[in-house]
């Protein structure tokens, strides 16, 4: 965290021992989660969606070509500021890579968020891992709930290697469609952070809005 500095990332101020505690002194991001957020409003808007979206993909995107990459993307880490801009935190199971193509093997992440190719347990590339998440965050934000849900961890697995993600005409074609191409189960046919950046959905996307507003 002491390498990252973008201002969609939470930064890391200072570090310091006691004789009984580390502490890590970082940035305040007074807003609340993004979970409770969207709890509260049940869901959002696409033009509040997008806001929020493009700087939680912006944050990924710096994180990626820094080779780190943060394997608990969720609404619950996603933080706001008090003038609601975003801050993505708690890089505890992030990793830094040598390669993109390097292969991890540690089973971490937030069960519903997880992409399928680390509940197969055989290996997986940890960029494409992030772009999973985001995009169950995304459906969670533009929906109101995850793509799959179970009450018993083995069934919600199966669901995510198995079952096809279902997308309701509530919500614009192209949002649709970049959700898909994030939620896609082959990780080699997953967008990119950079892919996503540029895709047609965000390219109108207002440069200030006040989330606070309602």
């Amino acid at each position: 965290m002491k390498q990252l500095r973008h201002p969609n990332v939470v930064k890391l101020l200072e570090t310091f021992e006691t004789d009984k505690h580390l502490m890590i002194v970082m940035e305040l991001a007074p807003g609340g989660d993004l979970l409770s957020y969207v709890r509260k409003r049940r869901k959002l808007t696409e033009r509040y969606a997008k806001f929020v979206f493009k700087q939680i993909m912006q944050g990924i995107a710096y994180t990626h070509d820094n080779n780190i990459v943060h394997r608990d993307i969720k609404l619950d880490n996603i933080l706001l500021d008090s003038h609601g801009s975003i801050k993505i935190g708690d890089f505890g199971v992030g990793r830094k890579i040598n390669e993109p193509n390097e292969v991890l093997f540690e089973q971490c992440g937030t069960p519903a968020y997880i992409a399928p190719e680390i509940v197969k347990e055989c290996g997986y590339k940890g960029l494409p891992v992030d772009i999973w998440s985001a995009g169950v965050c995304l459906y969670a934000m533009l929906y109101g709930q995850v793509p799959f849900k179970a009450n018993e961890m083995g069934n919600l697995n199966e669901m995510i290697i198995e079952r096809e993600v279902e997308y309701k005409d509530t919500v614009s074609l192209e949002a649709r469609e970049l959700m898909a191409g994030m939620l896609e189960k082959k990780p080699n046919s997953r967008l990119t952070a950079h892919e996503v950046l540029a895709h047609s959905w965000l390219s109108e996307t207002e440069e200030h809005l006040n989330l606070f507003d309602e």
